[in-house]
């Protein structure tokens, strides 16, 4: 009986271990290491302050790149747990966030975030109103890019999903950033 107990769970080891991957799993594969274009993006907001992308570029090796949309009631919230929960991790000099917003205009994304809770917008929030972000990214799919990603100065990505999310995806994340520059 001990025998035959034991092969079934071998056979059913066996057949779990033979199991392709998620479409999930191979959709992450495929965009690790893969370009994020943001060459359409040109100028930020960080709060009053506006500033090209490119000076950013020069001050930052590493971005966690949150896309997100006027009208879309979640993506208020969302924009203002990343500045909470990012409180609660320590970031280094080399890193910061930018948020891609599909719509028209800055202080009405924002007035929408006030409507919510007051935030100190120390991050970078970029306009993409007529939505080359994701016509430029097509090849990525959807889901990731509403994961959020983590991009190299090569604009590579290196991580999907919020460094803060757990304590696997916070480790992830300071392994990948150690590598930049301090």
């Amino acid at each position: 009986m001990r025998k035959v107990l034991l092969s079934l769970i071998l056979i059913a080891f066996f057949q779990n271990a033979c199991k392709s991957p998620s479409p999930e799993v191979r959709d992450l594969k495929k965009a690790l290491n893969k370009v994020l274009v943001i060459d359409s993006l040109e100028l930020a907001h960080q709060g009053n302050r506006v500033i090209s992308i490119d000076e950013i570029r020069q001050h930052y090796d590493y971005f966690s790149v949150v896309f997100l949309k006027i009208g879309c009631k979640p993506c208020y919230p969302k924009y203002i747990e990343w500045h909470r929960q990012l409180d609660s991790i320590s970031l280094p000099n080399h890193y910061t966030v930018l948020f891609v917003i599909q719509g028209n205009k800055y202080e009405e994304f924002m007035s929408e975030v006030f409507n919510y809770e007051y935030v100190d917008s120390r991050y970078y929030t970029v306009m993409d109103p007529e939505g080359k972000f994701l016509e430029s990214n097509k090849d990525i799919p959807r889901w990731i890019i509403d994961s959020s990603m983590l991009i190299d100065r090569d604009n590579k990505i290196k991580m999907v999903g919020a460094p803060w999310i757990n304590e696997d995806m916070t480790k992830l994340f300071y392994e990948i950033v150690s590598k930049g520059k301090s």
